[in-house]
């Protein structure tokens, strides 16, 4: 498959099965947090591994959804044979991983944890971005689909404009709703906006996350 047909693919988790073909569909995705921690104010970042239905694969941090200028050397296929998962990328580079419940294993100890799918979720809390930021950041969830927020998308999505081209605004409200892997937030009277969401893996209560990652930051509980 050439590489610019799987960048439209990567492009596609943000927008999943929007096109209503299967092989632009996620069939699970993982992430392993970056085991050095950032300096305080910093952003953490994260690698992500992501298998679709059609038989692509990348593997990659979360700029990927924001970014058509993907790596050649994180793009790849992979076939699944009971436990296991080959994975062959550019360069003839293989990789095989084994599926242990939401674990994947790989070579020199890597363990990689399923993130959750989240159509329909209510979500219920104030997040706030962790990374230092010039103005606060943050966003507030209700369990009635309301949402109140600040910066997300000018800072966190860094969107300048939206649909039809109508300025991003810096802050407001309206609904918004969750489709797997996307988040949509519809301002009351404007267009909508969607980015890349998961909700990170051990969480034991989804719809009040102590983390979260919005675009391609994360995002703690507040109150």
């Amino acid at each position: 498959m050439r590489v610019a047909a799987l960048a439209g693919l990567m492009l596609a988790v943000a927008s999943t099965g929007a096109a209503g073909d299967p092989g632009l569909r996620v069939q699970e995705m993982y992430v392993r947090s970056i085991a050095k921690a950032p300096p305080a104010g910093k952003r953490q970042r994260f690698d992500f591994l992501v298998f679709y239905a059609d038989g692509a694969a990348y593997r990659g941090d979360a700029s990927f959804f924001a970014n058509e200028s993907l790596g050649k050397d994180r793009l790849g296929t992979y076939q699944a044979v009971g436990d296991d998962i080959r994975i062959s990328w550019p360069a003839g580079k293989t990789e095989v991983m084994r599926r242990r419940g939401e674990r994947l294993s790989g070579a020199a100890g890597t363990r990689w944890q399923r993130l959750p799918k989240v159509s329909g979720l209510r979500l219920q809390g104030t997040y706030a971005i962790a990374a230092r930021t010039a103005e606060p950041v943050w966003i507030e969830f209700g369990s009635d689909t309301t949402f109140w927020d600040q910066g997300v998308i000018r800072h966190a999505a860094n969107l300048e404009v939206l649909e039809r081209g109508v300025p991003a605004p810096q802050g407001g409200g309206g609904t918004y709703s969750l489709d797997e892997y996307t988040l949509t937030l519809s301002y009351a009277g404007g267009p909508a906006a969607r980015m890349f969401f998961c909700i990170l893996p051990g969480e034991k209560d989804l719809a009040r996350p102590k983390r979260l990652v919005v675009s391609t930051y994360l995002f703690e509980l507040k109150q």
